[in-house]
């Protein structure tokens, strides 16, 4: 029997737009009747950008006005992506899938970072949904 999917979490990026991830998760947690947790994670360089953009809590009001459950969190981490995926498949666990963003990027920059979306979906327990920026 499969396991009912209640509970999301949804990581995102303060320093890009996530119109399409918040609509898509929005329909998702309507049909699925599930929770919502949003996680925030910044980087300590980019803090200081941060500051002018949408906080957590507005993130969070976007879902609690359409009647989801929507909770937040916040973290700080050093530096390294590496680190970002990771962190993000550790708060995953007791969650029953994870939304999250993508941005399409050139070969160039390709070639020379990692996707963070394939980090988190080679490495998760849970299923991975993957919304296109």
């Amino acid at each position: 029997m499969k396991k009912p999917i209640k509970k999301l979490l949804v990581p995102i990026d303060p320093l890009n737009n996530n119109d399409s991830l918040t609509k898509t998760v929005a329909t998702l947690a309507k049909q699925l009747g599930a929770k919502v947790h949003i996680l925030v994670v910044v980087f300590m360089r980019d803090a200081k950008k941060v500051i002018r953009l949408k906080t957590t809590e507005e993130h969070a009001k976007l879902f609690r006005e359409q009647g989801i459950e929507t909770t937040c969190e916040l973290i700080r981490l050093g530096d390294g992506q590496n680190r970002l995926a990771a962190k993000i498949v550790e708060v995953a666990k007791g969650y029953d899938m994870i939304v999250m963003g993508h941005h399409k990027f050139d070969r160039i920059y390709r070639f020379l970072h990692q996707s963070i979306a394939q980090d988190v979906i080679n490495t998760a327990s849970c299923p991975v949904v993957v919304v296109p920026g």
